[in-house]
């Protein structure tokens, strides 16, 4: 059969990376002013932290539904549902930006879209992209999610101390709305001649599939591993600027500084990771690494003294444990095969997203305890610890090298 590479294939992943960074600066917009949204609305901070932690809840309970319809019916009907609720919902919160309930509906409208274009990463490269450049096209798509946080984070503040609440609104809700214009304007749902050799689309039902991955050894070692990575790393991002202030005494602008720079050291392992995995062939040792060089950094946490320590650690644990995500991801098509691809990534993000929502409290909990976060970070090392255990068990995929 006759396989064909076109250049179009970039447009169709930049305009994903787009979507799918708009909905990680909508999950942190209002994180970055909970205390000015508090003030606004009159109300304390357990309802404000709502705004946020729907968006893992909402992702626990749809990821799976959300594969399963990206694999039946291809990435584009996967992601434009998911384009319409983030775009449509953004704009719904100028109804009223001073109701907490407007708001807070908002909110969980924009993280129904969520799963729906960040399980369709890896149909969107198996379908568009060869086998050569699958954990680059991941590993971008991976970069746009991290790119939005940084803007949910550093350009919330500064746009509502300028300009205004409602007129950062209304800026995020006109961003979304061009996101729905370019999605269906210029994303075509596959190629007229496919990049690489496609499983043939075999009828079966939705528990099937499911059932079908869940057989295959190295998956369900995947899945833990998952749990473990995002669990861990949702639970640095909510209290790392706490963890750094009571251990360390760092400042909230010191600590603010080092978890912008932990993220942009992920973000530039999410390039220069997969493209390594990819020239290799190989994705197994780079979650090693990951599991490995993140439980000596977490540790290392717990003793670091200064600002320019804890800055080093941080740019090492972001660029390594952030950059096993889009492998973890490409790992997970390459174990289940194209034909799982949206299902597969949806039931690693249901473990993930599970994780992050039972890790965060146990940190509070056990910081509580004891009143310093040191056994919080030690739970961390120890999960961390048992995913390197699990990244050794796991068994590098044969890969087709015709593709």
């Amino acid at each position: 059969m006759e396989y064909k590479i076109y250049k179009y294939r970039w447009v169709v992943l930049a305009i994903y990376m787009y979507v799918a960074a708009l909905t990680q600066l909508y999950w942190l917009n209002f994180a970055a002013i909970d205390t000015y949204i508090e003030e606004r609305l009159s109300i304390p901070a357990s309802s404000v932290m709502w705004f946020t932690l729907v968006f893992p809840l909402i992702q626990v309970l749809l990821t799976m539904p959300a594969g399963v319809i990206i694999d039946k019916r291809g990435f584009k009907y996967g992601i434009g549902i998911g384009v319409l609720f983030t775009g449509a919902f953004a704009m719904l919160r100028l109804l009223n930006p001073s109701s907490y309930t407007v708001l807070l509906i908002s909110q969980i409208g924009i993280s129904i879209g969520q799963p729906f274009v960040l399980n369709s990463v890896t149909k969107l490269a198996v379908t568009w992209f060869p086998q050569k450049e699958e954990a680059t096209a991941v590993g971008l798509g991976s970069l746009a999610l991290f790119i939005g946080m940084m803007a949910g984070l550093g350009a919330t503040p500064v746009l509502v101390q300028t300009l205004g609440f409602e007129s950062m609104l209304l800026i995020y809700g006109a961003i979304g709305i061009v996101g729905i214009f370019l999605f269906f304007t210029l994303v075509k749902p596959k190629p007229s001649t496919p990049p690489r050799e496609i499983e043939a689309l075999e009828e079966i039902s939705n528990w099937e599939g499911i059932k079908r991955i869940l057989k295959i050894r190295d998956f369900v070692i995947l899945g833990f591993i998952a749990l473990i990575g995002i669990g861990v790393f949702n639970g640095l991002a909510t209290w790392l600027e706490k963890i750094l202030n009571e251990l360390h005494q760092l400042s909230m602008t010191d600590a603010g500084s080092i978890s912008a720079i932990l993220i942009f050291s992920g973000m530039l392992g999410c390039i220069i990771i997969p493209i390594i995995s990819d020239k290799i062939a190989r994705r197994k040792p780079f979650l090693i690494l990951a599991s490995l060089i993140g439980a000596m950094s977490v540790t290392v946490l717990i003793f670091a003294n200064g600002y320019s320590m804890n800055l080093v650690n941080g740019i090492v644990l972001g660029f390594f444990l952030i950059s096993a995500l889009p492998i973890m991801l490409t790992l997970s098509t390459e174990i289940t095969g194209a034909r799982f691809a949206g299902i597969s990534v949806g039931y690693l993000q249901l473990l993930g997203n599970a994780a992050a929502v039972i890790i965060v409290p146990v940190m509070e909990i056990l910081r509580g305890a004891t009143n310093q976060f040191v056994l919080p970070l030690a739970l961390l090392a120890i999960l961390l610890a048992t995913s390197f255990i699990l990244a050794i068990l796991i068994k590098e995929p044969t890969k087709n090298k015709s593709t």
